[in-house]
C-alpha cells in the first residue's frame, strides 16, 4: 500500500516520492497499539477496584507507578532496539503486550494483574521509539512533517476506536472482558510486525550505547534551568492523568453508574483534531512560557467545572475545555524543549520529554488514590468539588511557577548578555 506519485507540474518539477509500505505498516501498528492502550486505560481504575478488589489508595499507587515505568522504559528499551533491529523489537513488544493483556483478561487477581501491567509498560518501551524511528527513517525527503501528521492521526484514531469498543464491551458484556479487545489488537500488531513490517532500508547509524545515553541525560539534567523546567511543567500532565485516574470513578460513583464515560472522553481527541491548527496559529505570536501557563490555567478551569457541575453535561464541558488547554500547551512545550538543546544534541534533549509525563503521572497516582478514598468513596458522603478544586489548585500553583520561571530566566538571560 503506497500513495500515488504526484506528476510533475512544471518542466523542472520533480515527482513527489511516495511513502513506502513499511511506513504504513508502522502506522497501522501504532493505531492498534493505541486502541489497545486507551481501551484498557479508560476503565482500568474501575477494573482494579471492582474486579481485582483493590482499595482506592492501592489503585492510585499502582497506576502512578505503572505510568512512571511506562514513561521511563523507552530510554533503555530504545537503546536496545537500535542494536537488535526495529523488527525484532516490535516482535518483543507485541509478544509482551499480548501476554500482559491476556493475563489481565484471564486472571483477574492482584498477583497476576499488577505484574502484567508492568510487562505492558516495558513492552511499550520497545514499541514507542521504534514506530517514531520508522516514521523518521521512511518519510521521503521533504515529507517528514506530513509523515508525523499521519502518525498523530493514528494516535487519535486509536483513542477514539479503543474507547468506543471499550464502552461497547463494558455495557454489552462486562467490565472484566474489556481487555479482550486489547489482546486482539496486540495480536494483530504482532502479525503485522512478523509478516509485513520490513526493517527500514535507509538505516540510520546505530545510536549510542545505553551507558552513553544515560550519561548524556545526566549531564543535561545537571542544567538547573532545564531541570526546573521539566519539574514545573509536569503539573499539566498531573491534571491530564486525572481523566483516567479520577474521572472514571467520579462519573460512575457520583453521576451515573451507567454513564458512557468512554464516549464522554472522546470530546478531547475530536476537538484537538478539529482545532489544533487554528489554536496554534492564534497563539503563535505569544511567548511560549505565557502560552503554556495559559494552557495550564485552562486546565485548572476544566478541573473546577468537572466538580462544580456534577452531570454528564458538566463532564463533557470539562473535557472540551481541557482539549483547548492541551492545544495551547503541548506544541509550545515541544518547542521550548528543543530550545534548550545545544547544537547537535536536539535528539537527546527531546528524548527527555518523558520526564514531565513521568513526574506528573507518578504524583497524580499517589495523590488521586488518597483523595478519591476521602472525597469520592464508593459509599458515604462525597465532595466532588473539593477533589477537583484541589487538582485545580495544584494546576494554578504550577501556572504561577511557570510565570516566575519565565521572569527569572528572562532576567538571567539579560544579565548574561550585559
Amino acid at each position: 500500500m503506497t500513495d500515488p506519485i504526484v506528476e510533475p507540474v512544471g518542466k523542472d518539477a520533480k515527482p513527489v516520492e511516495p511513502f513506502p509500505r513499511t511506513f504504513y505498516y508502522a502506522n497501522a501498528i501504532e493505531l492498534f497499539e493505541r486502541l489497545a492502550h486507551y481501551g484498557l486505560y479508560i476503565g482500568l481504575s474501575l477494573y482494579l477496584t471492582n474486579i481485582v478488589k483493590m482499595t482506592d489508595i492501592e489503585v492510585g499507587f499502582t497506576l502512578g507507578n505503572w505510568r512512571l515505568v511506562a514513561s521511563l522504559a523507552p530510554i533503555p528499551c530504545g537503546a536496545i532496539a537500535d542494536r537488535i533491529t526495529f523488527k525484532r523489537s516490535l516482535v518483543i513488544a507485541f509478544v509482551g503486550y499480548s501476554l500482559a493483556y491476556a493475563g489481565i483478561l484471564l486472571f483477574p487477581i492482584r498477583s497476576v494483574v499488577v505484574p502484567s501491567l508492568f510487562l505492558a509498560a516495558v513492552a511499550g518501551g520497545f514499541m514507542k521509539p521504534v514506530i517514531m524511528g520508522t516514521v523518521v527513517r521512511t518519510s521521503p525527503p521533504g515529507r517528514q512533517v506530513e509523515g508525523f501528521g499521519v502518525f498523530y492521526r493514528m494516535i487519535n484514531a486509536g483513542s477514539v476506536v479503543g474507547k468506543t469498543l471499550a464502552y461497547a464491551v463494558r455495557r454489552l458484556v462486562a467490565l472484566r472482558f474489556v481487555s479482550a479487545t486489547s489482546v486482539v489488537a496486540s495480536l494483530v500488531s504482532l502479525a503485522i510486525a512478523v509478516l509485513l513490517y520490513e526493517e527500514p532500508k535507509d538505516g540510520a547509524a546505530k545510536g549510542p550505547a545505553l551507558r552513553e545515553t544515560l550519561k548524556g541525560y545526566a549531564t543535561a539534567l545537571r542544567n538547573l534551568r532545564f531541570a526546573s523546567f521539566l519539574v514545573i511543567f509536569s503539573g499539566f500532565y498531573f491534571m491530564a492523568e486525572q481523566f483516567y485516574m479520577t474521572f472514571p470513578k467520579y462519573v460512575t460513583r457520583h453521576i451515573d453508574e451507567k454513564a458512557p464515560l468512554e464516549i464522554i472522553t472522546l470530546v478531547n481527541p475530536l476537538l484537538i483534531a478539529t482545532f489544533q491548527t487554528r489554536v496554534a496559529n492564534a497563539l503563535k505570536g505569544i511567548d511560549s512560557v505565557k502560552t503554556m501557563a495559559f494552557g495550564v490555567c485552562l486546565g485548572a478551569v476544566s478541573m473546577v467545572v468537572m466538580g462544580a457541575v456534577p452531570t454528564i453535561v458538566g463532564a463533557v464541558l470539562s473535557g472540551a475545555i481541557f482539549a483547548f488547554a492541551e492545544m495551547s500547551f503541548s506544541h509550545r512545550f515541544m518547542d521550548k524543549m528543543a530550545s534548550f538543546a545545544p547544537k547537535g544534541k536536539a535528539g537527546m534533549y527531546m528524548g527527555l520529554t518523558f520526564v514531565p509525563y513521568a513526574i506528573g503521572a507518578w504524583v497524580g497516582g499517589q495523590v488521586s488514590g488518597v483523595l478519591i478514598a476521602k472525597y469520592l468513596p464508593a459509599t458515604g458522603e462525597r465532595s466532588p468539588l473539593t477533589i477537583w478544586s484541589i487538582y485545580a489548585g495544584l494546576g494554578l500553583t504550577c501556572a504561577l511557577a511557570m510565570i516566575v520561571y519565565g521572569l527569572a530566566t528572562r532576567a538571567s538571560k539579560i544579565a548574561e548578555e550585559e
